[in-house]
């Protein structure tokens, strides 16, 4: 009877000892994890931390030379040179977002929106909205995403929040064109 206590209490024993194994893993884990959280947060989606591991990567860089087939010039010159209307909207969450307007040289229904991508700004996309401007006559709007440029917004969302304020600068540019048109 003695050798089946201790066989027992030695069971016990291996499995509390495995217990505390599997606990402190899962701890060490979670602290890993949540550290990871912040750093990849702060490296990847905090507006106002600097990312210096994108500098210097040519393969990021804006080339306008690939786009001159159909560009004149320098497009950041373009860009400068045009009379913007500024536009401005309070998200659903109330950020101030800012947006860039240019009307079409003849009357049009034609609108192009232009969002532009990660650490960018509304009007680096003047890359692409000259084109749309110039040689096919549409009204050019660009925003600054939430996050980005002269919007507020603390972190980029990867579009998540983008997808709605879109909507919103949709139902403004749509009260904007009907007023445009009507001129």
């Amino acid at each position: 009877m003695n050798k089946l206590l201790i066989v027992r209490g030695d069971v016990q024993m291996k499995k509390k000892r495995i217990l505390k194994i599997v606990i402190g893993l899962l701890s060490v884990l979670i602290i890993v994890d949540i550290a990871a959280s912040f750093f990849f947060y702060n490296l990847a989606i905090d507006r106002h931390k600097n990312k210096d591991f994108l500098q210097g990567n040519s393969d990021l860089e804006v080339s306008a030379e690939a786009l001159d087939v159909f560009l004149e010039g320098d497009w950041r010159d373009w860009t400068r040179e045009q009379s913007f209307k500024e536009l401005a909207i309070n998200s659903y969450d109330d950020l101030a977002l800012k947006g860039y307007f240019l009307e079409a040289n003849e009357p049009t229904n034609k609108l192009v929106i232009m969002a532009h991508g990660y650490l960018g700004h509304g009007k680096q996309m003047g890359l692409y909205g000259q084109y749309y401007y110039e040689e096919l006559g549409y009204h050019f709007f660009t925003p600054d995403l939430r996050g980005h440029g002269a919007s507020e917004g603390d972190y980029i969302g990867f579009g998540w929040h983008d997808r709605i304020d879109i909507i919103d600068w949709i139902d403004l540019l749509i009260e904007k064109l009907v007023i445009v048109n009507n001129k």
